[in-house]
């Protein structure tokens, strides 16, 4: 799972995403989110697949 949660922080971090905006999404507290990104307390995956959407949705068109 950690390498998971690598690439999920990478992902975030490239398309501009702070944990606080996305605690706030979530309806966590940024403390709560920082230990789910470093492997402290679990991620659900339904967690991960809502920080998945945020990177979908700021992701910008290749062509």
């Amino acid at each position: 799972m950690t390498e998971t949660l690598r690439r999920l922080r990478a992902m975030m971090n490239l398309h501009g995403i702070t944990r606080k905006e996305a605690a706030q999404a979530m309806y966590l507290s940024t403390s709560a989110l920082n230990r789910k990104l470093r492997g402290e307390i679990g991620l659900t995956q339904k967690e991960a697949a809502s920080l998945l959407q945020m990177v979908e949705k700021r992701r910008k068109p290749t062509s």
